[in-house]
């Protein structure tokens, strides 16, 4: 009887786990949408200009263009399904020191288009397509563009820099060095299973259906290449979602010039909330020394 009923056990067992894997893929590829303190209307100094532009997969991107009293771009990229609008505190103390800026909504964050978030696999290609959009316009310096980016777009930021030297500096604000780390340290609390056994399961179910492999994301091994490009490395001492470590690995890695700012605290991503005046001067005072 026992061996009667251990197949049918094992059979409901593995429909299970693939129906969990299956509802975990789904809040991968499709995160749910923040909430902000904050929104464009919060900030009447800042007179956005709509744009959108295609990107190299013919996927619509839409953003926000601020044109600022110089010619110098910095280019926001939000965080893991994240978007524009996280990055408007950012905007506008970049607006008020003279740059121009560029936020846009990454793929699959509405209005833009495309079916799956993918942990930079795709998202690193689309960057460099907003930089072929700005240095094409009149009132942008080509040669003055940097990127400023937060969690997964400081490691997106990471990646494309390392590809095209367009990217004159980088910003890399509490991103991570490779995919297989942070899926395993910040699973839960991204897609709010428990990391054992579903992260794997989870990562195959996404990848299968998005066409991907996002175990190949490392900015960790591509840090190197943006030398003699000068990278700002910033990251809340304490962080539990994506631990500090990812940072320090990433430093460890990148040639100079680079610089480190360990910030105290333990979230994710709110160093400029939590030291606003000192984040300000920071990136300010890296993004004059670099040029722009």
């Amino acid at each position: 009887m026992l061996s009667f009923l251990l197949p049918g056990a094992l059979g409901l067992l593995l429909i299970l786990f693939g129906t969990i894997g299956w509802v975990g893929s789904e809040r991968a590829l499709h995160p749910a949408y923040p909430q902000y303190e904050w929104s464009l209307a919060t900030y009447p100094d800042l007179h956005p200009e709509p744009i959108h532009l295609t990107s190299w997969d013919k996927i619509r991107l839409e953003g926000r263009f601020f044109r600022g009293d110089r010619r110098s771009l910095v280019i926001l990229t939000s965080g893991y399904g994240d978007t524009q609008d996280q990055m408007l505190p950012f905007a506008e103390f970049l607006h008020q020191a003279g740059y121009t800026v560029l936020t846009y909504n990454s793929r699959a964050r509405s209005p833009s288009g495309g079916d799956y978030v993918t942990l930079g696999v795709l998202e690193k290609r689309d960057l460099r397509s907003v930089v072929d959009y700005a240095a094409a316009r009149g009132d942008v310096d080509a040669k003055c563009i940097g990127v400023l980016g937060i969690s997964m777009g400081g490691s997106i930021a990471i990646l494309s820099a390392a590809q095209d030297r367009r990217i004159r500096a980088v910003v890399d604000d509490s991103g991570f060095s490779d995919a297989p780390r942070i899926i395993a340290a910040s699973f839960k609390h991204f897609i709010h299973l428990p990391a054992f056994p579903f992260a794997p399961l989870t990562v195959a179910i996404a990848d299968y259906r998005a066409g991907i492999d996002v175990n190949r994301v490392r900015p960790v091994d591509v840090m190197g290449q943006i030398s003699p490009r000068p990278v700002l490395i910033i990251h809340e001492a304490d962080d539990q979602v994506v631990p500090t470590d990812n940072s320090l690995r990433n430093y460890a890695a990148a040639r100079e010039p680079k610089t480190l700012w360990l910030v105290p605290g333990n979230g994710h991503g709110h160093a400029h909330t939590v030291a606003k005046a000192e984040y300000e001067r920071r990136v300010i005072g890296f993004l004059h020394s670099a040029g722009l």
